[in-house]
């Protein structure tokens, strides 16, 4: 395409249309999107229409039973997200340079990603550079990952899959087993089989969903076993999971070293399988891509050399 009309195209182009699109291809509905952006459903529709005339190519195969994303559609979608991700960090780019280093760090994390390798390396920085502030958000795998991916968190701290253009290190390995509380009528029996629990209801982690996006082996175990398929309570936290646990809403994994405090306690009790017991590790994250201010580049630096945590050695 010549210069002129390039210029022209980018001069034309809404760029709302761009952004209603990312937000689209993440929900993957017409219905999802709009509620996202506070949107009627023909507004969606409508601003995918303009996009797709004004790019000329067909984006998104809509069907019934299908939203696949097209090639022109992918590749455009690769584009808006280091767009969008130029757009989030401008502010960063605009802070004052000085001889001290200053800025903001964003962490996004699931709950409790505990290493004392790491709070030593925390406080470590901040004692070198003062100036800096920084932010710890809990949120969800899904969130963390997509905050990383967008530019909004400089790392995460996160279980899952991780999409391959994100740089991962190992932060800590967490050793899972099956717990209930002392309502349960399985409490204090030893030697229990796997088939006293089909049918009990679950308390499940958020990213713990049979077939969901992010299945690991915990989830695995759960589907092996066959137990844990009617998931009465979800949350991404782990002490609402435990005191649900604990209350007796449903029996539920929960890492080994979490759940030490409430065995010792008399308010948890360990149930099968009780060898093999599943791992998931938690990474740190985060985007090469990332337009990085002074104070974010420095604390990459810092702490690219955590030691990871095993729990389950």
């Amino acid at each position: 395409m010549p210069d002129n009309r390039l210029e022209r195209f980018a001069h034309n182009l809404d760029w709302n249309l761009l952004r209603t699109f990312v937000v689209l291809v993440e929900e993957g509905s017409i219905t999802a999107a709009a509620n996202r952006l506070l949107l009627q459903q023909p507004a969606v529709s409508m601003a995918l229409k303009r996009l797709e005339q004004t790019v000329g190519q067909k984006l998104i195969d809509r069907r019934p039973g299908r939203f696949d994303l097209t090639e022109a559609g992918e590749r455009l979608h690769r584009q808006c997200r280091d767009i969008f991700a130029a757009v989030v960090r401008l502010p960063n780019t605009l802070e004052t340079a000085g001889e001290d280093v200053t800025g903001h760090v964003s962490i996004h994390s699931v709950s409790h990603a505990h290493n004392p390798a790491w709070d030593r390396h925390l406080e470590g920085f901040f004692r070198l550079h003062p100036k800096v502030t920084i932010s710890i958000t809990i949120e969800t795998t899904v969130s963390v990952i997509r905050s990383v991916e967008r530019s909004i968190a400089t790392m995460g701290l996160c279980d899952g899959n991780i999409p391959d253009g994100l740089a991962k290190a190992l932060h800590i390995r967490e050793q899972y087993a099956l717990y209930c509380g002392r309502g349960h009528r399985l409490f204090g029996v030893k030697g229990a089989t796997l088939d006293c629990l089909r049918g009990d209801p679950y308390v499940a982690f958020t990213a713990d969903i049979l077939g969901g996006q992010h299945m690991n082996a915990v989830t695995a175990v759960r589907a092996i076993g066959s137990f844990g398929q009617q998931v009465r309570a979800v949350s991404s936290n782990v002490e609402e999971v435990v005191r649900l646990i604990v209350a007796n809403i449903g029996i539920g994994m929960l890492p080994n070293h979490l759940a030490a405090a409430g065995l010792a306690a008399g308010e948890l009790w360990q149930l099968p399988p009780y060898d093999r017991l599943p791992t998931t590790d938690v990474f740190r994250i985060s985007n090469p891509n990332a337009i990085l201010n002074p104070a974010e580049a420095a604390f990459l630096k810092y702490v690219e050399d955590v030691e990871p945590l095993d729990h389950s050695a």
